[in-house]
């Protein structure tokens, strides 16, 4: 997938800008704070409905304008997608019809990103690993986004159940669906999981990172593994009326992350690093073999996140695949690709 034609206004520092990036490797080069990851960011954004640098999406419309604006058109097939950004909230349009539903953007538009903060998805909370998983399916089975959806509203169900301490007769009404909704939620995961290892095995050995060992991933469902969920939450029913919540099912799954003998999370931040950015390719192939078609694969900064070997892997990694990336960096590229210039927010196309 790529884009054909990319407009942004009114976004952080930028000027108003309309490009035309190449079907390939798209480098933004310029000094510190000229504006070059806001370009990925106001992608993101598109996306997703949201930023990856700040919780606040308001704080990237730019000072003194009303709102922003972020347009694209898809090159290999006839889409335009745009997002309206004011304080009062954001309106979207898909092929020239009103739409506000974040997950029609992120159909059209599926994107990777790896940026500096990247090794959160190793050192952070489980729900970014959770979330990590999630993506992936959304994109490879077209039913998961319903399925979870549904075991959200069950979930949020239950727990309002037990917090106005209804009775075990309505609890049991409420838990043949719960319970059949998170078999599925699990079942998916770990069976992704399965198949993203293959991935991320033959990722690293193609990155040949140095790390300290082969990295691993096991699926963690949520309850013990060795007792079926439907009998945890029913030995578990008055622990959960005492606490108010479900404290058993997939929204408190995990994904355990080893590499070599450690646990990820206890890695140094620069091996996290190289493991999380294993990881995300992985994911970005996982989800190009699923739909046979590449995401866009965003990358902020490498050069100066990554020592030389580590760079010049990363750099062939791309070269041998004809997708389109969008990578920013202080210097001008080491691969060939369509640059631009960024400086005080102002983006020129290098000819």
């Amino acid at each position: 997938m790529s884009l054909g034609r990319l407009t942004i206004r009114g976004f952080r520092n930028l000027e108003p800008l309309e490009l035309a990036p190449g079907p390939g490797v798209n480098w933004l080069f310029g000094p510190n704070g000229a504006g070059k990851t806001s370009v990925l960011e106001a992608i993101f954004l598109l996306a997703r409905g949201r930023s990856f640098r700040s919780a606040r999406t308001t704080s990237v419309i730019q000072r003194n304008a009303q709102s922003l604006t972020v347009m694209a058109q898809r090159a290999d097939i006839d889409h335009r997608l745009g997002v309206e950004r004011d304080p009062d909230g954001w309106r979207g349009r898909i092929d020239g019809r009103d739409c506000q539903r974040i997950s029609e953007f992120a159909a059209l538009l599926p994107l990777v990103l790896i940026e500096p903060g990247s090794h959160a998805l190793l050192d952070g909370g489980p729900e970014r690993r959770r979330q990590f998983l999630d993506w992936q399916l959304f994109h490879v089975e077209h039913e998961y986004l319903t399925g979870w959806q549904r075991h959200a509203r069950l979930l949020r169900q239950r727990n309002a159940a037990l917090k106005a301490e209804a009775s075990n007769a309505v609890l049991d009404a409420l838990e043949p669906e719960y319970l059949k909704s998170a078999e599925r939620i699990n079942s998916a995961r770990a069976s992704l999981v399965e198949v993203l290892a293959a991935e991320v095995s033959a990722v690293q050995e193609t990155l040949a990172f140095r790390l300290p060992g082969r990295i691993g991933l096991r699926y963690r469902p949520g309850h013990p593994a060795d007792i079926e969920l439907a009998d945890v939450v029913r030995e578990q029913r008055g622990r959960d009326r005492e606490r108010g919540f479900s404290r058993h099912g997939p929204h408190r799954a995990e994904l355990v992350l080893s590499c070599g003998e450690q646990p990820a999370a206890e890695l140094s931040r620069g091996q996290q690093k190289l493991v999380a950015i294993v990881l995300l390719l992985s994911q970005f192939q996982r989800v190009e073999r699923g739909q046979e078609l590449a995401p866009l694969l965003l990358i902020d900064d490498p050069v100066s996140e990554l020592d030389g070997p580590h760079l010049d892997a990363l750099m062939a990694w791309l070269v041998e695949r004809p997708v389109q990336s969008w990578i920013t960096a202080t210097r001008g590229s080491p691969i060939p690709a369509q640059m631009f210039h960024v400086e005080q927010g102002a983006v020129t196309p290098m000819v």
